[in-house]
């Protein structure tokens, strides 16, 4: 699996590669999709079931609050949007992921993720994920769906279904990121998990990172398992292609100054 990074500085790489490696969280908030969650709730207020699931989501409630509610939702066409809004919010404040692809030799995720080819992209051994899976807060690891429209949930659908469809679509346009999703419970915006250098295999560098960055990383790397890789831009094709790094081989990288 690969990862795509910004590094706006050298102190990053250590961060990312270094003796204590670590992987990024981020709350669904942070992610650069507002559509990010997205569903339809279907809410049907007269299906059998929903008494019984009312009483458990309010304690103490009559039957005349039950009416009351079935009224209500049948009268407010906006209520099944705030529902929708309310169960989405829930999810964001209350988990953290981070997204890996399938692969690393896609033009648009270089453009995207990496600053305009000036970060880099990790590739992680399988043996990260099952250590992954091993720690507390871990809720689960999946591909990620897409499709032309949001999901549709029911309201009495059972709450792992409801949670994973919401954690794993995306818009169709989305497709060419094959991406994969690992969840954890947090509530912070932003958090970053030590993980053990020997789960990196390679670090593949950017046709336009910077000269400091890309010493950064040969230091970082040096006497270790971790191979070191330049993404090429020039050649007769679109698609980015590799060249592992050499002491004393100079790679032409993109345009020339």
């Amino acid at each position: 699996m690969f990862k795509f990074y910004t590094i706006p500085s050298d102190d990053i790489i250590d961060k990312l590669v270094g003796e204590q490696a670590t992987i990024k969280l981020s709350s669904a908030f942070n992610l650069n999709d507002p559509y990010e969650l997205k569903f339809n709730l279907d809410l049907d207020p007269l299906a059998e079931g929903h008494e019984e699931q009312y009483y458990r989501n309010n304690p103490g409630s009559t039957f005349e609050d039950f009416k009351s509610w079935q009224k209500h939702t049948l009268e407010h066409d906006g209520y099944t949007w705030y529902i929708e809004q309310q169960l989405r919010n829930a999810v964001a404040q209350t988990i953290a992921l981070c997204s890996f692809t399938e692969e690393n030799k896609n033009n648009l995720m270089w453009s995207h993720y990496t600053n305009n080819h000036k970060g880099i992209c990790i590739e992680y051994k399988p043996e990260l994920f099952e250590y992954l899976k091993t720690l507390k807060g871990y809720v689960v690891f999946s591909k990620v769906n897409y499709s032309d429209e949001p999901p549709t949930i029911k309201a009495l659908e059972d709450v792992n279904s409801k949670v994973r469809k919401v954690m794993f679509n995306k818009q169709s346009e989305w497709k060419y990121e094959k991406e994969y999703r690992i969840v954890f419970l947090s509530d912070k915006d932003t958090e970053f998990i030590p993980i053990h250098k020997k789960y990196i295999k390679s670090v593949y560098i950017g046709a336009r990172v910077d000269k400091e960055i890309e010493n950064k990383i040969f230091s970082v790397c040096r006497n270790t398992e971790i191979e070191v890789f330049y993404g090429i831009t020039l050649g007769k094709s679109y698609e980015v292609h590799f060249q592992k790094h050499k002491d004393g081989t100079f790679y032409s990288k993109t345009f020339w100054k």
